[in-house]
C-alpha cells in the first residue's frame, strides 16, 4: 500500500537541482529552531527554487503533517490582497463574515504546517503584519520567506544568499545540456566553460539565461556577445524585466560587481536557479 502523501502544493522541479547543499543545510538547521527564516540576496541568485527544495525536504518526514504550502506574492500589487493569496494557496474557503485573517488563523490554529511565502518584498508591510499575527495565533505554524529585505518580525532568522562558486559551472554544464544534447565539460573546454561563469559573476538566472542560449548559438559566440552581457539574455521577452533588474543591481555605478548583502531582487523566476 502507497503511504499518504503529504498534503501542499509545492511544484514538482522541472530540471536538476544543482549544488546549494551547504545552504541547504544550513536553511534545515535554522528551520530546525526558528519559526521564521527568510532567505535574501541579489535578485535572480535562486531564493524561490532554494526555498521550494528546502519545504520538499523537510515535508519528505512526519514534522508537518499539514504539509507545505507555496504562496506566491510576486503579482501582488494590493497590500489587501495578501491574506487572500495565502488563503487562496491553501484552498481556504469562507462563507462567514470573518476577515480574511480571522479565517486564516481559525484554519491554522490547531495545524503543523509550513508557508512558503515567496518574493514577499513586494508587499514586505501587509506580509510582515500578517506573518506576525498567524505565528503568534497558530503554534504549529512554521514560515519560511524569501524577500528582498527582511520583514521585520520577532524571532525572524535572515539568511543571506551568495552567487554560485564553485557549483556555477557544473550549473551551467547541466542546462546547456539541456539546450544542445550532447554538451558536456571535460578537461578540453573547461576553462571557456567557466568563462561564462565567471562573466556572469555565478548569477544562477543569468547562467541559466545564457546556457539556454546554446541551442541557437555556440559557445564561442555567447563569449562575444557577452560584452554586452545582458542584451544576449533579454532576448528571452518572459523574463527581461527579472534580467534587468539584475542587470541593474550587477552593473551599478562602479561595474559589474556582486555583493553578498541581505537584501537582494527577489522574483517569481528564481525557481529557474
Amino acid at each position: 500500500m502507497r503511504p499518504h502523501p503529504t498534503p501542499g502544493n509545492l511544484p514538482a522541479e522541472l530540471n536538476h537541482f544543482v549544488g546549494r547543499r551547504r545552504d541547504l543545510s544550513e536553511v534545515a538547521a535554522l528551520l530546525g529552531r526558528a519559526r521564521l527564516v527568510t532567505l535574501s540576496g541579489v535578485g535572480g541568485v535562486g531564493k524561490s527554487r532554494l526555498a521550494v527544495r528546502a519545504a520538499v525536504e523537510a515535508a519528505s518526514g512526519d514534522r508537518f503533517p499539514d504539509g507545505a504550502w507555496l504562496v506566491k506574492l510576486a503579482r501582488v500589487r494590493d497590500p489587501g490582497l495578501v491574506e487572500h493569496s495565502v488563503a487562496e494557496a491553501l484552498g481556504l474557503t469562507d462563507h462567514t463574515t470573518r476577515l480574511p485573517l480571522a479565517a486564516l488563523a481559525a484554519h491554522l490554529a490547531d495545524r503543523e504546517l509550513r508557508l512558503v511565502l515567496d518574493c514577499c518584498e513586494r508587499q514586505v508591510e501587509a506580509t510582515a503584519r500578517l506573518t506576525e499575527a498567524l505565528l503568534r495565533r497558530a503554534p504549529g505554524l512554521r514560515v519560511l520567506a524569501t524577500s528582498r529585505q527582511p520583514l521585520g518580525v520577532a524571532g525572524e532568522h535572515v539568511l543571506p544568499l551568495d552567487p554560485l562558486a564553485d557549483g556555477a559551472v557544473e550549473l551551467f554544464a547541466d542546462r546547456a545540456a539541456a539546450a544542445l544534447p550532447g554538451f558536456a565539460v571535460d578537461e578540453a573546454n573547461r576553462s571557456e566553460v567557466a568563462e561564462p561563469c565567471r562573466r556572469l559573476d555565478g548569477l544562477p538566472l543569468a547562467l541559466e539565461l545564457a546556457a539556454g542560449r546554446m541551442r541557437a548559438l555556440p559557445l564561442e559566440q555567447i563569449l562575444e556577445r557577452l560584452d554586452d552581457r545582458f542584451a544576449l539574455l533579454t532576448r528571452t521577452r518572459v523574463l527581461r524585466g527579472p534580467v534587468r533588474e539584475t542587470a541593474r543591481r550587477l552593473r551599478g555605478d562602479g561595474g559589474p560587481v556582486v555583493r553578498a548583502e541581505s537584501t537582494g531582487a527577489a522574483e517569481t523566476l528564481d525557481q529557474r536557479a
